[in-house]
């Protein structure tokens, strides 16, 4: 997992930083969802999701990315809520956001053994964190 447990999603609402990975953020998620982070996410794959799955899963998220609490709220509900084209990309987005928290960025230096080091790769300056676009983007592909 990145040091900050931080993905870039490209979404409806534009780029937008996502984070899970803190225990309060996950306990609100839990208490929200009225289930367990691993059953939150088990829904959120097998299409068995409620809309609390969804909509909490990204607003904490956006909030724990650093989206002020009342823009995330407005986010929500302007692109989940209020969303013409269905709910199915915001899932994809929700799903993305607990993955991160499960399984960590993808290609994240900070989630690489001391094992693989030096392995004739060059040395890299580390990232933060990774994007992910989502079909659900307005933004050009």
């Amino acid at each position: 997992m990145s040091a900050t447990g931080t993905r870039a999603i490209i979404w409806a609402n534009g780029e937008d930083q996502f984070c899970l990975a803190k225990v309060g953020l996950i306990l609100d998620l839990e208490e929200k969802c009225k289930a367990p982070f691993a059953v939150i996410m088990a829904r959120l794959e097998s299409g068995t999701w409620g809309l609390n799955d969804v909509r909490e899963t990204i607003r904490l998220g956006l909030i724990g990315g650093g989206m002020a609490p009342d823009r995330a709220m407005t986010a929500v509900k302007n692109h989940v809520d209020e969303n013409r084209q269905g709910l199915a990309h915001s899932v994809l987005v929700a799903y993305e956001v607990v993955k991160v928290v499960m399984f960590g960025v993808p290609d994240d230096p900070v989630g690489k053994s001391s094992d693989d080091a030096g392995k004739g790769e060059p040395a890299e300056a580390p990232e933060t964190g990774s994007t992910t676009t989502t079909d659900a983007s307005d933004a050009p592909k």
